[in-house]
């Protein structure tokens, strides 16, 4: 019986195996991707997997917010929020934090979606900046009231990064003071002390 001409399978010398190495073609086309990850599944190395965490920042900085918005809404629980026609003193932080919490979870979820900037180094010159311009507005608020106050917590929150000059500065907190006097005391109402 005749043999059959099968007798090489083997394709023919011009068309040589793919290389074990790295891959010559650029990273950002398909057939670049596709040659540097068979070679590493194929030599039964676990393929790179992808972090679930695309924007560290922007997770960090969300879990902060929520966290924030948590506290507040535990710290006045016991707090009377009244109605909108008749607004008593723990409608505004209830509010406020639930808003936060809310903001939260929308920058945590945008951090598993959307890629961002990783973590930078620790700043201590904000964080103790702000944590000051806060606990001294919390402190002189009712001892001083409301716009020495309110000055107080800007020109501290100044030091936290970039200081202004003088004038942009005097601007902004006069701004704020008067437009948390005409919010606050005016509008709604609220029984804060202006002035010392």
């Amino acid at each position: 019986m005749p043999s059959l001409p099968f007798s090489d399978l083997r394709p023919p010398s011009s068309a040589t195996a793919p290389p074990r190495g790295p891959s010559t073609a650029p990273r950002g086309t398909a057939r670049g991707a596709l040659e540097n990850t068979l070679p590493t599944i194929m030599d039964g190395e676990a393929a790179p997997l992808q972090e679930p965490v695309r924007a560290p920042q922007d997770l960090a900085a969300g879990l902060l917010i929520a966290a924030f918005g948590l506290a507040a809404l535990w710290l006045g629980r016991d707090w009377p929020t009244g109605t909108l026609a008749y607004v008593q003193s723990g409608f505004f932080p209830r509010m406020i934090g639930l808003l936060m919490v809310l903001a939260g979870a929308v920058v945590t979820g945008r951090s598993l979606l959307a890629h961002g900037a990783g973590l930078p180094a620790w700043g201590w010159r904000p964080l103790l900046g702000v944590t000051a311009a806060v606990l001294a507005f919390a402190g002189t608020v009712e001892l001083l009231g409301l716009v020495p106050a309110v000055l107080i917590l800007v020109g501290l929150g100044n030091l936290a990064g970039q200081p202004l000059r003088p004038v942009p500065l005097a601007f902004l907190g006069g701004t704020l003071a008067a437009g948390c006097v005409a919010l606050f005391v005016w509008g709604l109402g609220l029984p804060l002390r202006v002035w010392p």
